[in-house]
């Protein structure tokens, strides 16, 4: 326990300096208190490696009503229910779902040629399988905003700040056929679900939560296939799936914040294995994840995603999809 625990309390400070830094003061302030607690890290370091990170016990704690504005008390809580918050912490997973990181992917997406069968990795409720179902705008360093209808009343609308000569869409793009691959399917119709996909959500992130709330009663009435499995191992079959579904469409992988929960050896088979499938890539993942699926020339981007296709950097993004930094030139060359 001990030899780990100085690892933990790392991962959190570094947490509340890159992530929760200038977008939550309240997690940020939290996190650096639970680098300094005791009992918080012997709650984690009687986790897994894999259970220990910020956002499920961040998540846990609210959904045990933690004052997590306050550390004091929120730390009281931990050191009172240790026995709880690891055994929930054992039974969920971060199944975070940010729709609006689908402001950042689309751009990616229309780059290639339709039809597509799409096919997300870690999909929770499949919020970000639905990239036609919602409505856009971008908006430019100039001040002018692009808006693209999805053409569905009362559509939830996305928006990102966007630089550089991203190519954004006209239209929508044609997904033919979709299916989700997650380890524990969400509900997108079950409150108990619902309700932990909020807990997710930082506190001071109103819009957010909004967004999410919208998007699941949206989803919820005409819900996306999603089965359940883990990738890589369960991937050949769901890609013959949706070739099954759709002969002539172009299959695109895409996992946002997915990847992350692989080691590097299963990131290395993961990217093995695409590229046997003859399948597209899409993926938003942190720096290194990019790296280890074997991607060169990955920038330094501190705690922002990068957006790539294929073999290809596109740009990096705000991991809640708020904004993207399109770095790549407008050659369309992606398409190939």
């Amino acid at each position: 326990m001990e030899t780990q625990a100085p690892d933990t309390a790392g991962l959190y400070r570094r947490f509340a300096r890159l992530e929760a830094g200038g977008s939550s003061p309240v997690y940020e302030a939290l996190c650096l208190a639970i680098a300094e607690s005791a009992p918080a890290l012997a709650l984690l370091a009687a986790l897994p490696r894999h259970k220990r990170q910020p956002n499920l016990l961040l998540g846990a704690l609210r959904w045990f009503g933690a004052p997590v504005e306050e550390p004091t008390a929120a730390l009281a809580l931990v050191a009172d229910r240790a026995e709880d918050l690891r055994c929930f912490m054992l039974d969920h997973a971060t199944q975070t779902n940010e729709v609006a990181r689908c402001a950042v992917i689309l751009p990616a997406l229309a780059l290639v040629p339709g039809p597509v069968a799409l096919l997300e990795l870690g999909a929770s409720a499949g919020l970000c399988l639905l990239p036609d179902r919602w409505s856009y705008e971008w908006s430019r360093p100039d001040g002018s905003v692009v808006r693209l209808d999805s053409g569905r009343p009362d559509s939830v609308r996305v928006g990102a700040r966007v630089s550089g000569q991203v190519p954004l869409p006209a239209v929508m793009p044609d997904v033919v056929t979709r299916l989700g691959l997650d380890a524990h399917p969400i509900d997108a119709a079950d409150p108990e679900q619902q309700r932990w996909l909020e807990c997710l959500i930082w506190p001071e992130h109103a819009e957010r939560a909004e967004r999410l709330h919208a998007a699941l009663a949206e989803a919820a009435a005409d819900p996306p296939p999603i089965r359940t499995g883990l990738f890589p191992a369960d991937l050949p079959a769901a890609v013959d799936h949706l070739r099954e579904q759709a002969p002539t469409a172009t299959v695109v992988v895409l996992h946002s914040a997915a990847v992350a929960y692989l080691d590097a050896d299963a990131r290395a088979e993961l990217a093995t294995m695409l590229a046997g499938l003859d399948v597209r890539r899409l993926g938003l993942e942190g720096a290194q994840v990019t790296r280890d699926l074997g991607l060169a020339g990955v920038p330094d981007a501190g705690g922002r995603f990068v957006l790539s296709l294929d073999d290809r950097v596109l740009g990096t993004a705000n991991p809640h999809g708020r904004d993207l930094d399109w770095l790549a030139a407008v050659d369309r060359c992606a398409d190939a």
